[in-house]
């Protein structure tokens, strides 16, 4: 998505990590898309009810991101009904804390893609908060 394109709708979640570990992009994506069983089924049940719309359901996000850096993965997807960014951002704080971040662009197109979005931006929201969280209390264990 482009520098100067409105945004319909942006998000940013962060945590912060107590670790004297480096965490990269790759990890934090790949921890960031091990979602818990009750996500998954969330992701299927959206599937099943967009298809009716002709609206394509997603395989497996984790498929779509790319190692932009060592600090920044992000996940591209444009489509008729709307255009989304997600960005993966790890930064080091110094003293053993480090910023993990999950921060989404949406771009709208259509009356399809306002409803759609309408219907899942509290689930979207819900998600990535307990994602984030997930990965900070899961990074801190390790």
């Amino acid at each position: 998505m482009g520098l100067n394109k409105h945004y319909d709708y942006t998000d940013n979640f962060s945590e912060i990590v107590h670790s004297t570990r480096p965490i990269g992009a790759e990890e934090l994506a790949d921890r960031f898309f091990r979602a818990p069983q009750w996500i998954i089924t969330l992701m299927k049940c959206r599937n099943t009810m967009v298809k009716p719309f002709g609206l394509k359901g997603e395989k497996k996000l984790s498929d779509l991101i790319k190692i932009e850096s060592e600090n920044v993965a992000s996940l591209n997807k444009i489509d008729k009904h709307l255009d989304y960014e997600v960005m993966l951002i790890t930064e080091n704080l110094g003293n053993g804390n480090q910023r993990i971040s999950v921060s989404t662009k949406v771009c709208l197109h259509n009356w399809l893609g306002k409803l759609y979005f309408a219907v899942i931006k509290p689930f979207h929201r819900l998600i990535c908060k307990t994602l984030i969280k997930r990965v900070r209390r899961n990074l801190e264990l390790s």
